[in-house]
C-alpha cells in the first residue's frame, strides 16, 4: 500500500467529495496508484476560493482502474466531453482542512522547503513518488483537528 498526493482544482475536489470517484486525464496514472493505495488531496491555489493550498482528504482506493466516459467532473461539464476516463472508485478516510503553511516544516517528503510547491504539483504529486507513512500521520492529524474546530 502506498499512499500519494494528487493535486486538484478546487471545483474538482467538490465532484470527488460528492462522487467518491477520481478520475485522470492519461492512462499512466495506472503504473502509480493501485487498488489499496491510499490518495491524499490537495486543492491548489489557483482558482480557489475556500480550499486552496489545503490538504482536504485522504481517501482508499477501493476498484481497480477502469475506462469510463460518463461526465462527472466540471471540465467535463462545461466542455460537455469526456475528459477524465480513467477512474477508480474511492472511500472516504478523513476530509477537513489543513492548510500545507501549518505542516510544511514537519513534513519529511518535501525535502526543499523553499521550493516546495515543486511536490504539490503533477499526478502523483511528490515528483512522482509515494509520501512516508510519517508523513500520511501528519496529514491525516491535522484533518482531524479541523474537524474538531
Amino acid at each position: 500500500m502506498a499512499y500519494w498526493i494528487i493535486p486538484v482544482q478546487e471545483d474538482f475536489w467538490e465532484a470527488i467529495l460528492s462522487i467518491n470517484i477520481y478520475g485522470y486525464n492519461k492512462e499512466s496514472i495506472k503504473q502509480y496508484v493501485k487498488k489499496g493505495d491510499g490518495l491524499i488531496f490537495y486543492v491548489n491555489k489557483y482558482y480557489a476560493k475556500k480550499y486552496g493550498g489545503k490538504f482536504v482528504g485522504i481517501y482508499s482506493v477501493i476498484s481497480d482502474w477502469y475506462t469510463d466516459s460518463t461526465i462527472l467532473f466540471p471540465e467535463e461539464k462545461i466542455k460537455n466531453r469526456p475528459i477524465y476516463i480513467y477512474r477508480v472508485k474511492l472511500e472516504k478516510i478523513v476530509v477537513g482542512e489543513c492548510s500545507s503553511k501549518d505542516i510544511i516544516e514537519k513534513v519529511h517528503f518535501i525535502e526543499d522547503k523553499y521550493q516546495f510547491s515543486k511536490y504539490l504539483r503533477n499526478v502523483p504529486a511528490n515528483l512522482k513518488r509515494p509520501i512516508p507513512l510519517i508523513d500520511v500521520q501528519l496529514i491525516e492529524q491535522c484533518l482531524k483537528e479541523s474537524i474538531l474546530l
